[in-house]
């Protein structure tokens, strides 16, 4: 909600941000001349000097509470007694938690008391730019209690109750352990009775009445009071008489929602007199309670719906498949909305039948007036026949939003003209999206993942999984795509199909849809079809999210040619361009390393949920990338100017922080890579550590400037002063997970604790490390303290006396540059700069299994998953690996042979494989398509082999050694033919008459190669060399000649490259490449092996290519 404008307010007092819709607004005052009783004995209370200072009125739901908090409240402000008032909603979602409650009550304190402001305004200076982050007790207690020290006046929080448990006990506790600092305020709260509450109170002095108590006989006149006032009007016109009126005032037992709900039973009917005397019938009983009261409304809609609109049995199916819609909603849905996703056109009439109990507001959204009503709907003792089962309800949401999916989506929804432009530079795409695309559909494409996952385990009937099998398999799947990029919630797509793998939920789906023996194949299949369009929609959000034609454009033709999704498409969308050099035929397998940095990889994070991870290089940039697959997504985040150090995610996984060597900090969306507000800027040197605090708000930094800061991740505003106390370089920086503490570690050899309030330090610095803290990590509980250290060892603290545990823990033969705990405290897991990551038992110190060896460099930082099942590192080899803790193996495939420098290769005449020579002493042969060894190494040479040819038929191999030989072998049994021919004083170049060639220079174990220039031959065979590019592999082929801009379409001049993929021409943006595509369209002149390599050489046809202002043409 927005903040509340008050008066009199100076620049200090608005940095508060007070919840407007938490201040009662919703909610009427007393009438006139009712609750005289009651009101009297709050007011005398108030004025008792000796009388309690908390008063906690309670009772049932719908006994009118509120209405005498804000009458209270409305009374005391005009007095000038008011402090400020809190009103907990649960239909106001902001209210619920103690988030704004301080801000709330301190800037109606400021705007009510004048003599207050100068004291708050104050409290404010005194906390500083911590104000949004300050600690919720310490923010009360400066803001609120300490302000009323001395003076008279009332605090009103009311619903309590409606507040989250574990908040309320948080405020309840703090206001009873204030009030002797101000011994003149005294405080009213309401609520139900619930016990937790009860509970809290007791062992304090207060006050404790229900509205109901005895000694409340006005009640019953207050009622008919309040009756009387309500029907006047209709008494006047004699639609009503005074008798019945009285009657009614008697039958509603003292129940002011009882009440309420009656008359407007009685107001609303096109028959008040003859509504009343049924709802007055003794022998009918319909006013003995307000669940009783809600049954006869339910049943009178039923009945009065019915008139013209066909059976009791439709409308009442109609009815509560209406009340299912606006009680599982995830966000409250229009009366339009509601009938788009049920497939009916029925429910205005039924919400007006309904209007005593729902509410609809001015934009037409529809609302349940009280919270007993839900309680009774959900309540199958209560509401009988009109009982709302939740899964029920999701799975006939799915079910509709799926359905409205099918009738609704379209090619080209909005009516784009163009696919020059991107989504954001259409000047009227929100008109387009309102005018295109209904409530019913943004709702359904949103949210049907939800229903389906909260729908999980229904039994019934099994539309909701056909319809969701429709929708995957007519193609309409690119359609839905469409409006999620429209809407901008690509990434919500993504983790609502992560969401249905996670639950298991295809083969739930699959059981009930398919009554047949294939039912395994079925399962598959589908299984196959969801995680084809995650695949496609991680693979290529970037062109996805940021433009709606190029989903057709850019990201089908490079989609791997037995994707579900390109052959379904390929026949509907035929005119675009073709990749037909560049395009691989499936979905890379998991990779062991994760490719995409160009330089040291220097940081590692899991997101919280475990699907995510972020890394950050010395090439300057972040990178997100898939967990599951390896892929990246999206382009690399760029902003910072230095070496990336450190990223971390939030703790609800939807931000990502970074701190770098440029001494700034930044924050991204991790949805979309997008930064978030300008550089955090306070450091004078390299910022080398960062971490959020566990709710989200802070975030710690530690410099090379040998100090901590602690930042707003709100406002992006220093907090405190730096926190001083090292002498060397701050390398490591941790919040304790409740968020009190922090830990660094220094170059200075020391570990620091600190007071995450006050900036304090916490004791002595910790010394037992002989060489700098790199690493530094709390256990789960909080009470060890894990270190890291140029030392080679690895220590383990005891946070509360600051001792170390135990002997250090030894094994790495070099520097210990990352450390972290698994979730559950039991294991830690460190990289090092002997290139291994080792894995230790944490309450023994011991060593789990051997090594983990697979970098080739530094292990610059390590993680554990959230599940504590994989560890994920990153290396200055400039990759990142998975790894299985249960196994200590890599996770994903690896196409390395070789364990040595590749020093020559050679394609077979026929071009299927490929032939290469190590330093390794070894000739491995190779599938030329998909780059997997054929057969073992071929072993025989004692040195290097430097040079390879084939015989023109492919049947032999000729190599030539460093040990002076040359040897033959058979290609097709991998063979020696005869023995070695010593004498040979040239062995790095042997050669097979008509179809050798020349190899030249050296790359490291994975085969490099590009062309160098050749003469054509009479047999046109085809040459290769190597380079140092790492992953490239490329063959001439002396007969194609390429010239000109080779990746711009025709018609299109002066088109270049981006960084992020994106050819643009003056005209605008014409397509977009995927990163291991980007480098080979550059560089026509190569060819590469295996196909789905990095850099691989891309190829495109434009012969049918459409775009701009005929983009649409792409569709036959």
């Amino acid at each position: 909600m927005m903040a509340e404008t008050y008066v009199g307010y100076n620049s200090h007092i608005k940095e508060l941000v007070p919840l407007s819709s938490a201040t009662g607004e919703d909610h009427d005052i007393c009438l006139h001349g009712t609750r005289t009783e009651v009101l009297d004995l709050i007011y005398q209370w108030v004025d008792d000097p000796n009388a309690p200072q908390l008063w906690w009125l309670t009772d049932v739901a719908g006994a009118g509470k509120s209405t005498i908090a804000k009458h209270l409240s409305t009374e005391w402000k005009h007095q000038g007694r008011l402090a400020g008032c809190y009103f907990f909603n649960k239909n106001r979602p902001e209210t619920t938690n103690k988030q704004g409650f301080c801000d709330t009550l301190a800037a109606q304190m400021a705007n009510n008391q004048p003599q207050l402001r100068s004291l708050i305004t104050h409290a404010i200076k005194e906390i500083g730019p911590i104000l949004s982050m300050c600690p919720f007790e310490e923010k009360l207690d400066k803001l609120v209690i300490q302000p009323m020290s001395n003076v008279a006046l009332v605090l009103v929080i009311d619903a309590l109750d409606e507040c989250d448990e574990r908040d309320r006990a948080i405020i309840l506790h703090k206001l009873l352990s204030s009030l002797p600092q101000a011994p003149q305020l005294k405080i009213l709260i309401t609520s139900r009775p619930e016990r937790d509450i009860a509970q809290l109170l007791e062992g304090y002095r207060s006050r404790t009445d229900s509205l109901h108590d005895v000694e409340f006989k006005s009640n019953r006149d207050d009622i008919a009071a309040f009756v009387e006032h309500k029907l006047r009007g209709l008494v006047r016109s004699s639609e009503l008489t005074n008798e019945g009126v009285d009657r009614l005032a008697k039958r509603v037992n003292c129940l002011f929602i009882l009440a309420s709900t009656a008359c407007k039973v009685v107001e609303e009917s096109p028959t008040p007199q003859g509504d009343l005397e049924e709802l007055l019938n003794p022998n009918q009983d319909l006013l003995r309670d307000i669940n009783t009261l809600y049954s006869t409304i339910l049943t009178r809609a039923c009945k009065g719906a019915q008139v013209g609109q066909g059976s009791g049995s439709k409308i009442w199916q109609l009815l509560i498949n209406v009340l299912k819609a606006i009680l599982a909603t995830t966000t409250p849905l229009t009366i339009s909305a509601i009938d788009g996703l049920l497939g009916i056109k029925n429910t205005k009439r039924l919400v007006e039948f309904l209007s005593s109990v729902l509410n609809v507001r001015p934009d037409g959204i529809v609302i349940i007036l009280h919270p007993t009503f839900r309680e009774f709907l959900e309540d199958q003792t209560k509401a009988g026949q009109f009982h709302i089962d939740m899964t029920d309800a999701h799975k006939l949401m799915a079910k509709g939003c799926l359905s409205i999916m099918k009738r609704e989506l379209c090619f080209n929804i909005c009516q784009l003209g163009s696919s020059f432009v991107l989504n954001r530079d259409v000047p009227d795409l929100n008109e387009k999206i309102s005018k295109h695309i209904s409530k019913g559909l943004q709702y359904g494409c949103v949210y049907w993942p939800d229903h389906i996952v909260n729908s999980n385990g229904a039994s019934g009937d099994c539309e909701v999984d056909r319809a969701l099998l429709q929708v995957i398999e007519d193609g309409s799947s690119l359609y839905w795509i469409e409006v999620m990029s429209a809407l901008g919630n690509i990434p919500k797509a993504i983790k609502g199909l992560q969401d249905i793998e996670k639950y298991h939920l295809v083969s739930l789906l699959v059981q009930r849809t398919y009554a047949c023996t294939n039912r395994a194949g079925k399962e598959r299949g589908l299984k196959a079809k969801i995680n084809d369009i995650k695949r496609f929609l991680i693979a290529f959000s970037t062109p996805i999210s940021e433009s709606i034609p190029h989903i057709y454009i850019s990201a089908i033709p490079f989609t791997p040619k037995k994707s579900y999704i390109r052959q379904g498409a390929e026949a509907l969308f035929p005119n675009t361009m073709s990749v037909f050099i560049g395009c691989t035929e499936n979905w890379p397998e998991p990779p062991q390393e994760w490719l995409g940095h160009t330089s040291e990889v220097n940081s590692i994070a899991f997101s919280p949920d475990g699907r995510h991870v972020a890394s950050g290089s010395k090439d300057k940039t972040i990178r997100l990338w898939d967990a599951e697959t390896g892929q990246p997504l999206g382009e690399p985040l760029r902003g910072h100017s230095g070496t990336v150090w450190s990223v971390a995610f939030s703790p609800d996984g939807r931000r990502v922080v970074s701190g770098s060597k440029d001494k700034t900090i930044r924050l991204w969306d991790a949805g979309t890579g997008q930064t978030l507000g300008e550089p955090l800027q306070g450091h004078s040197a390299n910022v080398v550590s960062v971490v959020f605090s566990p709710d989200g708000r802070r975030i710690v930094s530690g410099s090379w400037d040998e100090t901590i800061r602690l930042w707003d991740a709100k406002t992006g505003q220093a907090l405190r002063k730096p926190l001083r106390g090292h002498s060397g370089y701050v390398w490591s920086v941790a919040f304790s997970p409740d968020g009190r503490r922090i830990v660094s570690g220094s170059s200075d050899k020391t570990i620091r604790l600190w007071d995450a309030a006050t900036g304090q330090p916490l004791g002595e610095p910790l010394q037992v490390h002989s060489g700098t803290v790199l690493s530094i990590a709390f256990s789960p509980d909080g009470r060890r303290i894990v270190s890291g250290s140029q030392d080679n060892t690895i220590r383990l603290w005891d946070t509360g006396t600051g001792q170390p545990l135990g002997e250090p823990l030894r094994g790495h033969s070099s520097y210990v540059s990352s450390v972290a705990f698994s979730p559950d405290g039991r294991r830690i897991v460190s990289g090092s700069s002997d290139n291994t990551i080792r894995l230790w038992e944490a309450g023994t110190g011991q060593t789990l299994g051997e090594p983990l060896q697979a970098h080739s460099h530094d292990v610059a930082s390590v993680a554990f998953s959230p599940d504590g099942r994989r560890i994920v590192s990153g290396s200055r080899d400039n990759t990142i690996r998975l790894w299985d803790t249960g196994t200590g193996q890599p996770l994903g495939e690896s196409l390395r042979g070789h364990s040595d420098y590749v020093s020559s290769v050679a394609f077979s005449p026929d071009g299927s494989r490929i032939v290469s020579g190590s330093r390794d002493k070894t000739i491995r042969l190779w599938d030329a398509g998909t780059g997997r060894p054929l057969g073992e190494p071929l072993q025989a040479h004692s040195d290097d082999v430097w040079s390879m040819a084939s015989s023109p038929d492919g049947r032999h191999i000729i190599s030539g050694s460093g040990d002076s030989t040359i040897q033959p072998w058979d290609s097709e049994i991998g063979q020696q033919l005869r023995n070695q021919s010593p004498g040979n004083t040239d062995p790095a170049s042997v050669a097979i008459p008509s179809n050798s060639g020349p190899v030249s220079t050296l790359s490291p174990q994975e085969c490099s190669i590009s062309n160098t220039p050749h003469t054509k031959t009479h047999d046109s065979r085809r040459f290769v060399g190597i380079s140092g590019l790492r992953g490239l592999s490329s063959l001439m082929d002396p007969d194609l000649q390429v010239s000109g801009p080779h990746f711009a379409p025709p018609g299109f001049f002066d088109c270049s490259i981006s960084e992020d993929g994106w050819v643009s021409s003056s005209d605008g943006v014409l397509y977009w490449v995927p990163p291991h595509n980007r480098y080979g369209l550059q560089h026509s002149h190569i060819l590469t092996i295996p196909t789905d390599s990095s850099f691989r050489a891309t190829w495109i046809d434009f012969i049918h290519f459409h775009c701009g202002t005929s983009w649409v043409k792409c569709r036959k």
